[in-house]
């Protein structure tokens, strides 16, 4: 069969315009399957975003789309503060670091929660311990009647960890006095003696007392504080309103993330411990086993609700920390699902 130049011409036009066709929707679907890049500002390397880490060693953010810059801050205020001035796209730090910006007229919004319940300890320097009529086994109460006085170092006025222990401490009447600084400094500061006592998250409360100079006093993760002012969450995935908004897939991608980690870490514990490891080299496979048997069940709730907020609020309010925290409505912290 004979083919004239036009039929030619015109075959020769349709083919290449499907090429270049099937060319382009092969860059754009390998466009759109590129992992998002993201970054995330935490409040600190402690033991609270164990979890997170755990996530990133084993794959959990890729396999959901996501290529996460994880940067370090002092404290959870640093953090907050690199999220709303749009240097990362999402922060974590606790509860109250978003109750504070949101008392502040910022519309930052919880996304998803990292670590439930207290994860920081009280550690006292063992001097200042062994010269207290008061043991460390005491009941609860009176081991916060002892702190009365002392000097002690939280990582900032709004941290999670600071509220419910200085709530618990004035409601039997004792009156510490609060230092702020980043809890890497704490340890070199309770071993010198600059500070009588830390509220930190492990592994920097672990180091004092596994090197003989500190003394567990009151245990976060253990749930030793009262009810009334256990709080919620240590740490919870933030970000602010705009971003989410104008991102839903790129939350909805966070929140896969988080919801496959409490799965991961319940279904195959050993495969989570060594993550972990991975995660923490500097920590000896005791200190693992520890932290990981103290706080696996932490990291596999990432779910908050408006009762979770509410009582993040009355602890927070009752501290006067915060000025008109209790005008903040908890149906507004919660980015809805």
């Amino acid at each position: 069969m004979t083919h004239t130049p036009d039929v030619s011409r015109r075959r020769f036009v349709t083919a290449a315009l499907g090429a270049a066709f099937a060319s382009t929707w092969r860059v754009a679907a390998v466009a759109q399957d590129a992992p998002v890049a993201v970054t995330i500002a935490l409040s600190s390397n402690a033991l609270p975003y164990g979890g997170l880490f755990i996530a990133e060693k084993a794959g959990l953010f890729g396999k959901h789309g996501v290529a996460p810059k994880i940067v370090v801050m002092d404290s959870g205020n640093a953090a907050t503060t690199a999220l709303i001035s749009g240097s990362a796209q999402f922060s974590s730090s606790g509860p109250g670091e978003v109750l504070a910006a949101r008392a502040r007229g910022q519309p930052v919004t919880i996304v998803a929660n990292i670590y439930r319940g207290l994860s920081a300890s009280l550690v006292l320097a063992k001097p200042v311990a062994d010269k207290l009529n008061v043991a460390p086994t005491a009941p609860v109460r009176e081991r916060l009647k002892a702190l009365d006085g002392l000097a002690i170092a939280a990582p900032s006025a709004t941290s999670a960890y600071l509220h419910p222990v200085k709530r618990a401490a004035e409601e039997v009447g004792a009156k510490p006095r609060f230092l702020y600084m980043s809890q890497p400094a704490m340890v070199a500061a309770l071993q010198t003696g600059a500070i009588q006592a830390m509220l930190a998250g492990a592994p920097y409360s672990y180091t004092p007392v596994s090197r003989g100079y500190g003394v567990t006093w009151i245990s976060g993760p253990k749930g030793e504080l009262p009810p009334e002012v256990q709080p919620t969450s240590s740490a919870c995935l933030q970000t602010t309103e705009q971003y989410a908004g104008a991102n839903p897939a790129v939350i909805a991608r966070m929140r896969a993330v988080l919801d496959e980690l409490a799965q991961y870490i319940r279904s195959t514990p050993d495969e989570a411990k060594r993550n972990l490891a991975a995660a923490y080299p500097q920590l000896d496979p005791a200190a693992i086993d520890q932290a990981f048997a103290l706080d696996a069940a932490n990291w596999s709730r990432p779910v908050l609700t408006e009762a979770d907020i509410q009582q993040e609020i009355r602890i927070l309010a009752s501290t006067g920390l915060v000025a008109g925290v209790t005008n903040v409505k908890p149906a507004e912290v919660l980015w809805k699902r």
